[in-house]
């Protein structure tokens, strides 16, 4: 069995060693965590109060690294939020499943103090990660709908970023506008924000204060707010994290100009990227419909497990 402690600064470039490997394999992908050495090393920085404090590593006797785990706690959800577990098993090894298993459940339980008593958990990994599946069901998650990562890049991308996005031939008089300090804009898309989004890893009110550092851009008729779309620069993409239309404008263009719009404002805060990234529910078919005409193409599916879900 592996000694499970908690991290240490100088476990960092074995730990990103061991998440770039295994981050590049279906079977042991997790979905909150960039794939690149530099998407993981940034977001590693985004732990508060820093990295090692929010997690646990599995190391065999020689002191080789083995697993990690990270912790992700949100007070004002009052969720958690599990990074991996990441369980490094040689291949082919006879009794491969059981040593993930066991290590997987054993930095789990030696996480727990980092979890706070919150009830409500989640993991979030790739649809072939069936290790991932298995824990999930020991320790009491649910699995929800999967959702697709959608990927455009290349002269697909060049092109979206040509497009005029504020300009449709179709669908009513509309300005796209980065979220204005208007309380009324704020309170708007919070609202929409909650009424598509319910209990998401981001509430409305985070949206709108920026908190995660979100660019959102909104489609303002006069002083109506017809929908909004939000996303980050990430250190390998731009990614659209959250699209949302009012139902009486749905089918008019609205969505993909939205999108549009904020892939050019990211671009042009954050400089170039090689891809655009979206993640879209698996039978969402409108949305699935819009991203395909905008060039996206699906990269890889997504499935999130919850404990302790509020009702």
């Amino acid at each position: 069995m592996y000694d499970i402690r908690f991290a240490g600064q100088d476990d960092l470039d074995a730990v990103l060693a061991l998440l770039v490997r295994l981050q590049a394999d279906t079977a042991h992908h997790i979905g909150y965590l960039g794939e690149t050495l530099g998407e993981l090393t940034e977001e590693l920085a985004e732990f508060e109060p820093d990295w090692p404090s929010c997690t646990v590593v599995a190391t065999d006797d020689s002191g080789r690294l083995c697993g990690v785990l990270s912790v992700e706690v949100d007070t004002e959800l009052r969720r958690v939020f599990l990074h991996g577990p990441f369980v490094d098993v040689p291949v082919n090894h006879p009794a491969g499943s059981r040593i993930w298993d066991q290590t997987a459940d054993a930095l789990y339980a030696r996480a727990e103090p980092l979890l706070r008593d919150i009830a409500d958990r989640e993991v979030y990994g790739h649809t072939e990660h069936r290790r991932l599946a298995a824990f999930a069901q020991r320790h009491g998650f649910t699995a929800g709908r999967a959702s697709g990562i959608h990927v455009l890049a290349g002269d697909g991308l060049r092109n979206l970023l040509l497009r005029d996005a504020g300009c449709p031939r179709t669908g009513p008089a509309r300005e796209m506008r980065v979220l204005p300090t208007d309380a009324s804009v704020h309170q708007a898309v919070a609202v929409l924000h909650e009424r598509c989004f319910p209990k998401t890893y981001l509430s409305g009110r985070q949206l709108v204060d920026e908190s995660r550092g979100h660019t959102v851009v909104v489609a303002m008729d006069g002083e109506r707010v017809l929908g909004y779309a939000a996303g980050k620069a990430e250190p390998g993409e731009f990614y659209v994290d959250f699209v949302a239309v009012e139902p009486d404008v749905r089918g008019a263009g609205v969505g993909a100009a939205l999108v549009t719009e904020l892939v050019w404002k990211l671009a042009e805060r954050f400089g170039a990227r090689p891809q655009a990234a979206a993640s879209i529910l698996v039978g969402n078919a409108s949305s699935r419909r819009m991203f395909d005409r905008l060039g996206f193409r699906l990269h890889l599916e997504l499935v999130a497990y919850r404990a302790g879900r509020a009702a």
